[in-house]
């Protein structure tokens, strides 16, 4: 997927430089790469049907045909976030925590709210739920 390419240019014995090649395309020294996760998540050959709720794609057996940088909600390598595994755990326990308790309901069609990417994703309008107890 990407390679780092050592290449040696005179007069600079002394000082290697460095080009890396991502899909084919070499990525001039200096140049600065922005990968759009929203766009990477949703990529068809990985996910077919990316807009579907799916939960069971990330299930062990279906999960093995994801490749390794398909789906990196928390980045990935050496400068991967550091609180990923704490993040997913606190995730899991607030989110099944209201999920046992409540029932929440969207009061707008998926098609009305849509995204808007800046520094991060935000709703184009403000998303309205309908939150009600569950009867036990």
């Amino acid at each position: 997927m990407m390679q780092l390419a050592l290449t040696v240019n005179s007069p600079e014995w002394d000082k290697p430089q460095f080009r890396q090649v991502a899909g084919g395309f070499k990525v001039p020294k200096g140049s600065t790469c922005v990968v759009s996760i929203y766009f990477l998540h949703r990529d068809k050959d990985v996910f077919p049907d990316p807009e579907k709720f799916d939960p069971d794609r990330f299930l062990p057996e279906n999960s093995v045909k994801i490749p390794e940088y398909g789906y990196i909600p928390f980045f990935a390598g050496p400068r991967n976030c550091i609180g990923q595994k704490f993040a997913i755990m606190e995730t899991k326990t607030i989110v099944s925590s209201i999920l046992r308790n409540y029932t929440i309901e969207s009061l707008d069609s998926r098609n009305k709210v849509l995204p808007q990417m800046q520094v991060t994703l935000y709703p184009s309008i403000p998303i309205r739920v309908r939150i009600r107890p569950r009867r036990i």
